[in-house]
Parts: C-alpha cells; structure tokens; sequence
C-alpha cells in the first residue's frame, strides 16, 4: 500500500491510463472472447457505441432502480415477446404479429438501473433474464406485487440496489425522434468474484513501472 501510493504521488497522479483487455476473464462472455473492462468515466469519455455496437464490461454497484415502468405486456407465446394491446370491449390481450388474442400477457421486464464505480455513473438497461436475476422473481410476480402489495414490491426494489456486480455490456447508438443517443444494454450480470478481481488489478498494478 505504501509503495503503491508512493508511485501513485510521484507519477500516477498525473498518468494517462488505457482501458484494460481482460483476456476471457472477468467479461462473462464466451470461451476465448475478449472483453475491455471499462470504468463508467471511460464508457462516457470514450464515446463507447457513439460509432458502432461495442462490448465491454464494467464493474459497479447499483444506486437506483427506475421502477415506475419494470414491464411491459408481451405475447403469452413461447415464441414471440412482441408487445400486445388490451382489447377493452373484451378484456382480452391482442398480439399483431402472432393474430391471437389471450385472457392475459406474459409481462416482461425491460426497465433501467444507475449503476455507480469510483469515476462516475451510468445508466444501464435491463431485459427480461437480468430482471429476473436481479429481483429474483418473474416479471408477472413483479406486477402483482405492484398492483396488490406495495411493501412486497418496494422492497424488492431496496434490495435490489446498493449491490456489486460484473457487467457485460453493449453500448450502440440509437436515433428516436430525430435525437441520437447511446444506449447501454446488459447482456449479462454476475457477483463479483473478489478474488479473482484483486488478482486482476494485481498484474494491473505490476503493468505499470513502481
């Protein structure tokens, strides 16, 4: 510790860094992938997905969970998820693409999280798996508690947050109105193997001349 602040008043102070690779390590992608471990400040200084879908992974904690909107309505067929509209006359739920109409949809999470590290933060979107990993039930469990137990839900949320995971992400800009913006994805999310990550930042520390 003292040797690394030593270095870090002499000449890391003022240091420029580069992101660092982590050859099939702490990304979480397939077998042989190399994924860029990323600090939130460097996913926002570098413009990641500005020009085109990038892969990266970051490690952070979430600080906010965006619950007003956790679902949407999607098509009760196991091979669709497209969104489907509630038929008032009938009380029935309509899906386009599949030309079937169901008493009720399967919901599906897709909501957004504030995710934090030591140089700044980011907004991150979740989908249907992460949302379920990270809340720990289904998206229609989610709903009803939304609907019929405030404190089961609210609850569900607080205990979502202030947790540290591994993100593997994609980062792809996106034009909505005439407005452009990069939007990042979760592709997957793991605990953080401590560990394995003091190992990591270990050879990171040993890169740099002392």
């Amino acid at each position: 510790a003292h040797m690394l602040r030593g270095w870090y008043d002499s000449a890391g102070r003022n240091a420029s860094f580069q992101t660092y690779e982590s050859m099939g390590g702490g990304g979480g992608g397939g077998e042989g992938r190399t994924d860029q471990i990323k600090t939130m400040a460097a996913v926002r200084d570098e413009n990641v997905g500005g020009d085109h879908a990038e892969y990266f992974s970051v490690k952070g904690t979430i600080v906010f969970v965006r619950s007003t909107t956790l679902a949407y309505p999607g098509c009760a067929s196991p091979d669709c998820s497209k969104k489907v509209i509630e038929d008032a006359s009938t009380g029935q739920w309509r899906c386009e693409k599949c030309e079937r109409s169901f008493a009720s949809p399967e919901y599906r999470y897709i909501f957004s999280v504030n995710v934090s590290d030591e140089t700044g933060q980011n907004w991150l979107q979740c989908f249907n798996e992460v949302g379920e990993q990270l809340l720990g039930c289904s998206a229609n469990e989610m709903i009803r508690l939304q609907q019929q137990d405030e404190t089961a839900f609210n609850q569900r949320i607080a205990d979502a947050t202030f947790q540290e995971f591994q993100f593997r992400c994609r980062a792809k800009s996106e034009t909505f109105n005439d407005n452009t913006r990069v939007r990042i994805s979760v592709m997957t999310m793991t605990k953080v193997d401590y560990v394995a990550e003091a190992h990591r930042l270990n050879k990171l520390i040993e890169a740099f001349s002392m």
